[in-house]
């Protein structure tokens, strides 16, 4: 996955969690990622998701998760959260 599309995708994974999360959360997520840290972004996300105990859809869990492949980062940011079956 090149930058260009890892920053849309997690774009995408922030915007599904909109009205699970704080607005302004969320605002900075997204400046994270569009400001070239989108590992940052990725963790925070993954953090509050799993501080807020919320369910993630398959969906989501699946792109988390090969998100944080792309970018090299610890599994264990996506696979303590509570997903959906």
């Amino acid at each position: 996955m090149e930058l260009p599309e890892i920053e849309t995708h997690l774009l995408n994974a922030i915007d599904s969690f909109s009205g699970q999360l704080l607005r302004e959360q969320l605002d900075d997520m997204r400046e994270l990622a569009c400001a070239g840290e989108p590992g940052v972004a990725f963790e925070n996300l993954c953090t509050q998701v799993f501080e807020y105990d919320l369910r993630v859809s398959p969906a989501i869990a699946s792109l988390l998760e090969q998100l944080g492949v792309a970018m090299g980062i610890s599994r264990d940011y996506w696979e303590r959260l509570d997903k959906e079956t």
